[in-house]
């Protein structure tokens, strides 16, 4: 069987057909790996990163100058998130990842006008990287254990800065992600 990751990168590339150049679409393989690893239907793990990468892609546009085609991209990939959910036919998680996606731009949107305290900035990095997965895993097992996960992804989000952060220096994420590492370890016992 094709992994969440390759099958996304299949779908889209389909929906894309006849754009030929366009800037390249940055899929968060920790988040399609962690995925990979749950029993949950495919579509579940498909919408999932398909948002992720959408919110990931529009993000990174912001004040790089790219292309009108880069924003239809993104939203092109939201777009193939919602007929994903549209086939889960869940309203239960719709609505979840709909007010998830809300409450992620808000945060966004804290972050890069740095309204937020040291502690905040560590709650929205943790919701930001870990909701959706989240949402989806618990939706379809609800008795997950999402330690895991959220380890793999905040250690990923720090090897891979992600561009929602732009407004901060290399010297204060590292200090965020190994205070975050910190907490996590601590909460775990490690």
């Amino acid at each position: 069987m094709d992994s969440t990751l390759s099958t996304l990168k299949n779908q889209i590339q389909q929906k894309l057909n006849g754009i030929h150049s366009h800037e390249p679409i940055h899929y968060n393989h920790q988040l399609a790996h962690v995925l990979d690893e749950q029993n949950i239907p495919i579509q579940a793990k498909l919408a999932c990163l398909a948002i992720d990468t959408s919110m990931s892609h529009l993000d990174s546009i912001s004040g790089n100058n790219l292309s009108k085609n880069a924003i239809l991209i993104g939203d092109l990939i939201s777009a193939h998130y919602y007929t994903l959910t549209a086939e889960i036919n869940d309203s239960d998680y719709l609505d979840a990842m709909s007010s998830a996606i809300i409450k992620v731009n808000e945060y966004k949107t804290s972050l890069h006008y740095k309204q937020l305290d040291k502690e905040k900035i560590k709650d929205a990095i943790l919701y930001i990287e870990t909701i959706f997965p989240m949402i989806t895993i618990q939706n379809f097992k609800p008795q997950s254990d999402m330690r895991d996960m959220t380890e793999s992804l905040i250690s990923y989000a720090a090897e891979h800065h992600p561009a929602y952060l732009k407004s901060y220096s290399e010297t204060e994420l590292n200090q965020i992600f190994e205070e975050m590492d910190s907490n996590i370890k601590q909460s775990r016992g490690n």
